[in-house]
């Protein structure tokens, strides 16, 4: 069996709290070297990992740096240069999201991985999560008859007010950034995973915070204008054949007990709901099938232990995809979808316009 090089690049909470702690459990992976601006943080995180390799450039790691695979966690704006460093030097990548911040630069990528015969891949993760895969597996079973509606709700009271303890988090009320590409593309991606590709997008959108103060670290009490861009969306999806979904989104909720999604069809309902203390939500099922005696609400049963999950399971997938020489399940195709919808929004609030979408995916 290979052994497949891990290079990572970005050295921030998530890779600290995510990826380092996880990445034994990938099959065939070894993690060789981080990359990191801050040189302080590479190599404490290269101790952490306990390699000897580190490094503060894309440019400086893949000249000095012998890997077969690039995860890039970097911020946001800087995915797509570093993603087409990689690509162009002939290493297999996985991008954190958005991989590019236009349709257009996502293709150059797609493109350009044909061209060097490597695989690429992207976040978010969620179509890999065990939940995800049985509510599948439950709508092509027909458990909840056909499926009409998918309502998502994903969305927190703001990066300043939990995280990023030992960075200033203004960077996400940046142009480029801001919660509809932080948050936004997740619940965008939850939707399309359960019902497809969606074919139109129209969206309400609004800044209800325009200062915000840091409660958390070593820039607790700062203050932010935070009013460039809206942090509350209301986006309505519409996938035909009678088909839509409803997306909620945003930095304006400190907590909720609203399922994280619900996908209801003529025949029942799937939820997925996080009770107090889970840290990923678990399936509760309604049917309403007279023909098989069952109506009411039941809750599957999840064998996580038999579906080891982490979000460190895009790198599985990327090395699954390399090896079967397939697409992988979190594709790029995938990924400029999701893309599009979000350049398509400020469109959408700008003229109050519903929006045709032009890109689709296909199943892995």
């Amino acid at each position: 069996m290979k052994t497949w090089k891990v290079a990572i690049i970005g050295c921030g909470n998530f890779t600290g709290g995510q990826y380092l702690p996880d990445i034994h459990k990938i099959r065939g992976a070894e993690l060789v070297a981080v990359c990191d601006i801050i040189p302080e943080r590479a190599q404490a995180y290269a101790a952490r990992a306990g390699i000897s390799q580190w490094y503060t450039s894309i440019d400086e790691l893949l000249e000095k740096c012998d890997f077969d695979i690039l995860m890039d966690a970097t911020s946001i704006p800087a995915h797509h240069e570093i993603n087409m460093k990689a690509i162009l030097a002939g290493k297999h990548l996985f991008s954190q999201k958005p991989a590019g911040l236009t349709v257009e630069a996502v293709t150059e990528q797609i493109e350009a991985a044909k061209k060097m015969g490597v695989t690429i891949n992207a976040a978010p993760v969620h179509a890999m999560r065990y939940s995800n895969r049985v509510a599948k597996q439950l709508i092509a079973d027909g458990v909840i008859g056909k499926p009409n509606t998918v309502r998502c709700h994903v969305a927190h009271g703001g990066p300043e007010y939990f995280q990023y303890r030992d960075v200033n988090p203004e960077w996400f009320y940046a142009k480029d950034s801001g919660a509809l590409f932080d948050m936004g593309v997740h619940a965008l991606h939850y939707a399309t995973d359960m019902l497809g590709p969606a074919r139109q997008i129209s969206c309400m959108a609004a800044c209800s915070r325009p200062t915000r103060m840091v409660r958390t670290g070593d820039f607790d009490g700062t203050m932010l204008k935070t009013d460039n861009l809206p942090d509350n969306y209301a986006i309505t999806l519409h996938f035909g054949d009678g088909r839509i979904g409803e997306v909620y989104t945003g930095y304006c909720q400190l907590a909720t007990r609203m399922p994280t999604m619900e996908i209801y069809g003529d025949k029942g309902t799937i939820a997925f709901v996080k009770d107090p203390g889970e840290i990923r939500p678990h399936l509760e099922v309604f049917t309403d099938h007279p023909d098989w005696g069952i109506r009411g609400w039941t809750r599957p049963e999840q064998p996580l232990k038999e579906t080891p999950f982490c979000d460190t399971m895009c790198l599985q997938d990327l090395i699954d995809a390399i090896e079967a020489q397939r697409s992988p399940v979190l594709s790029m195709e995938r990924q400029r979808h999701l893309v599009e919808m979000m350049c398509a929004i400020p469109r959408c609030i700008e003229t109050g316009e519903t929006v045709h979408l032009t890109t689709t995916f296909e199943e892995a």
